[in-house]
């Protein structure tokens, strides 16, 4: 209490108001992969340009710059990049710090890659050498100076996708101090091996075969998922047969042998090869046909053998390149790397693991290592609380395969997790004119925040249209999605003259309480709000004067968020309730400096299921 010792009018502030409680944002991304460059602490970016500057562009071999694509293009407007990438840290000429990042690519080959450091001609200009087995590169004149005039900084000059380097990419870790010579790094050599690991290796390279009748391709085949070794191919003639043809496969001591046709029918080469009982188990194939009017036994390929390159698996055979694992990718807290690293971050939502799949389809990891990554990420989001991790299913899987892998081989069980199937065709930003398949997280994203901006977190994220998405790897039928849905596997199908949309939305959880993934993240936004909008009531006395204030603040929250539409009721006592008084706070919690809240809502489901029941009526009936 203020003293009064002279007589005197005082005017004094009291703040007894009330204390709004705001809503926080409930779509804030956070992808986890490869980049072509940038910084491994994680980054907020709000548009693809702005990725682009600080990550790169689109990279062969990784999946995270094509889902940050679709997740802006799908609506989404704000996300955290956490790089994974194995980098040496060069240090600055004076001091600790780092002051550049070089990162091989991921097309660089398996040669160790080495990096060397030579002072320039004057004061803060230094020389850049890079060395892979026999190839050199020099960047001569190198400025850590973003504002040089004569233009010479490192990123510019070394990142430049034309002149620039094949074997490495780096990011200016230098900071922002006066001097560039400060800034330089410092003159040495240094290498990766050892504890450096450098990026990640390529998904199963390609083989494409061109058509027997000209120059154009015909097929594409890679390794199946694991498959490490060589696969030699051959072409073989059927005599009596034009259009059919027959494919070996030898990889070791296995060999495999399909008769397949381009034409459309049982025997044709994507049915046979890369799904059902007649599934290969070295190769994967892809019809590349660009002139759908040409027969089937125009586009077979030319008699002939071929050989498909092996993957090293294991980093022994691997010249002493070292791989990258889903241990990468799950990261560590402390050292604020991959999924773990994310713990430091508040305000994020949503998390994302495409380049899970790139390291899957390398044969770096199985589907084990898959579960261990995913499951990492369900149990990160199950810590946080305020936040969903959105899974990819494995390629490659057809509606039977996926169901059983998901309750049999995963056996996934959460609230905080949505899993998504099957894979999306989009424009393949390497290969001009190309398409791809790629997994659909980063797309799912965007539309998770597009609906929220438009309807709500409340609404379901479902009958959406993809953007982006020009295809789907596999069309799902109802009959088949009837054994998917009820597993809590999202489909995305194809409906005709209504686009390819997002047919689902449930998450992995046994508990129907919390079957519906528009419930589970409402519940986020509604306790992640209070939880930052009551921050006041700590250490405030624990009286009724308190309880009667968190009671008004609370409840003119949730009385806004009844009127956007987000709880069920026909007025806002059968909507909500919020009880803070003598019962729930007897003497021995105040005793124990705690106060007790009870807050109730009933949240709105989705209509999933719409029935018309119809019938007839007798003529003239009411």
């Amino acid at each position: 209490m203020p003293q009064y010792l002279s007589p005197g009018v005082y005017v004094e502030e009291v703040d007894r108001g009330s204390k709004p409680i705001e809503g926080v944002g409930t779509s804030v991304a956070a992808f986890v992969g490869f980049t072509e460059k940038g910084p491994r602490e994680a980054q907020l970016v709000t548009n693809w340009e702005q990725f682009r500057t600080i990550y790169g562009g689109f990279i062969e071999g990784a999946f995270l710059p094509t889902s940050v694509y679709g997740y802006f293009l799908n609506g989404g407007t704000r996300a955290y990049i956490m790089r994974v990438a194995p980098a040496i840290q060069l240090p600055q000429g004076r001091g600790n710090k780092s002051a550049l990042e070089v990162t091989p690519l991921l097309s660089a080959g398996d040669e160790p890659v080495s990096v060397k450091i030579a002072n320039g001609a004057s004061a803060g200009r230094y020389k850049l050498i890079v060395q892979q087995g026999d190839v050199s590169e020099t960047f001569d004149d190198l400025s850590s100076d973003k504002k040089d005039p004569a233009a010479r900084y490192v990123e510019t000059i070394v990142n430049d996708a034309t002149k620039g380097s094949k074997l490495v990419r780096v990011y200016d870790a230098s900071g922002n101090r006066d001097l560039p010579e400060l800034r330089a790094p410092k003159a040495g050599s240094y290498n990766f091996g050892g504890d450096d690991k450098p990026a990640a290796e390529l998904p199963a390279p390609a083989l494409r075969l061109n058509s027997r009748t000209g120059d154009q391709p015909a097929v594409e085949i890679r390794q199946a998922p694991g498959v490490t070794k060589p696969v030699q191919v051959e072409v073989l003639e059927v005599a009596g047969k034009d259009d059919l043809f027959k494919l070996l496969f030898k990889s070791g001591d296995e060999t495999e042998t399909h008769d397949v046709s381009f034409a459309k029918g049982a025997a044709n080469i994507e049915t046979v090869i890369n799904g059902g009982k007649t599934a290969s188990k070295l190769v994967r194939v892809k019809d590349l046909a660009e002139d759908s009017k040409a027969s089937p036994a125009e586009r077979r390929p030319a008699a002939g053998k071929h050989e498909l390159s092996g993957i090293s698996a294991a980093p022994a055979a691997s010249k002493g390149k070292v791989q990258l694992t889903s241990a990468d990718l799950t990261g560590d807290s402390v050292a604020r790397t991959g999924v773990g690293g994310l713990e430091a971050l508040d305000d994020v939502t949503m998390v994302i693991m495409p380049d899970l799949m790139s390291l899957y389809l390398s044969g770096a990891i199985d589907l084990k290592g898959v579960q261990v990554a995913q499951t990492a990420m369900m149990n990160h989001c199950e810590a946080m609380k305020n936040r969903v991790a959105i899974l990819d299913a494995p390629p490659d899987m057809n509606p039977q395969q996926i169901r059983n892998w998901r309750l049999n081989e995963a056996n996934y069980d959460s609230k905080y997790a949505a899993l998504y199937y099957p894979w999306i065709e989009i424009d393949n930003p390497n290969q001009p004119g190309k398409t791809m398949f790629s997994p659909p997280g980063g797309h799912m994203a965007g539309i998770w925040a597009r609906n929220d901006a438009e309807r709500g977190v409340h609404k379901a994220p479902a009958n959406e249209i993809v953007r982006g998405a020009v295809g789907l790897e596999r069309q799902i039928t109802m009959g088949e999605q009837d054994g998917l849905n009820p597993n809590g596997i999202n489909c995305i199908r194809a409906f005709p003259g209504r686009g390819i949309r997002v047919w689902g939305a449930r998450t992995l959880s046994s508990d129907a309480s919390w079957r519906y993934i528009n419930v589970r993240r409402l519940f986020n936004f509604v306790e992640s709000s209070i939880q930052l909008g009551t921050q006041w009531v700590v250490f405030e006395p624990n009286d009724q004067d308190l309880w009667a204030r968190i009671r008004r603040d609370i409840n003119a929250f949730l009385y806004t968020v009844y009127l956007s539409g987000a709880f069920f009721g026909a007025s806002p006592d059968e909507a909500y309730f919020v009880k803070c008084d003598g019962e729930v706070n007897p003497p021995e919690t105040i005793d124990q400096g705690i106060v007790v809240t009870e807050i109730g809502f009933a949240p709105v489901k989705p209509a999933e299921f719409v029935v018309f029941r119809i019938g007839q009526m007798a003529a003239g009936g009411a």
